[in-house]
């Protein structure tokens, strides 16, 4: 079995992977963490890195010694440090939604957008309004721009075509990570595993089942 984590965007939470899941071909153990620090009620604050030291952690509590991630949006961010910083363990990597180097006027923006949502309306998803703003407060530090090229999983990154705000970012996954494939998934936008599942499923469960060992499943 192929340990494999879902790893969920920011406004999103582990149930968000639920049409991943029902669809998952044979030969996987599937896995879809809250990120550290946005599971509601607990006294955690978000990091990429914290959240990715979890997902890396995810190796020892298995007893595996690699793992494939899939990440939308924040998690796609988390999913890329964990690839970056123990390029070894990490096999497969599907990037939707991801960045490099978030705009930083894009992202004064988003939190000036969402800090005016009411606390109960961010709820509703599932996410607690400080964690959120404060996840967006540390998404917007992210610079990779030199540290692309450490990756050495395979890589597929993703992005709805609806989602304008992060084809450029998209494009320098692509070019950055070497080998990594680009795809641009119709009638989706920022958060594509929700929006456009069948699409999105189309794409990630070929790219990490193509060179699996049939007699391993």
């Amino acid at each position: 079995m192929r340990l494999l984590a879902l790893l969920h965007g920011l406004g999103q939470t582990p149930q968000s992977w639920q049409d991943q899941v029902t669809a998952m071909p044979d030969g996987f153990k599937a896995v879809a963490p809250w990120l550290r620090g946005l599971r509601p009620g607990r006294a955690q604050e978000f990091s990429v890195e914290g959240a990715a030291d979890d997902v890396l952690a995810l190796l020892n509590q298995h007893g595996v010694e690699e793992i494939a991630l899939v990440g939308v949006s924040l998690g796609a961010m988390v999913a890329l440090d964990a690839a970056i910083r123990s390029p070894g363990n990490v096999s497969h990597l599907v990037l939707a939604a991801g960045q490099v180097n978030p705009p930083k006027s894009v992202m004064r923006m988003q939190r000036l957008v969402f800090s005016m949502v009411p606390a109960k309306r961010l709820a509703a998803m599932g996410v607690e309004k400080k964690r959120f703003l404060q996840a967006l407060d540390q998404a917007a530090t992210v610079d990779y721009r030199s540290r692309l090229g450490q990756v050495r999983a395979k890589t597929l990154v993703l992005v709805g075509a609806h989602d304008k705000a992060n084809h450029t970012a998209a494009q320098d996954l692509a070019a950055g990570i070497p080998g990594a494939r680009l795809a641009v998934i119709p009638d989706a936008g920022h958060q594509p595993n929700v929006e456009a599942p069948e699409a999105f499923n189309a794409l990630v469960w070929p790219f990490l089942t193509e060179d699996a060992d049939p007699a391993t499943g």
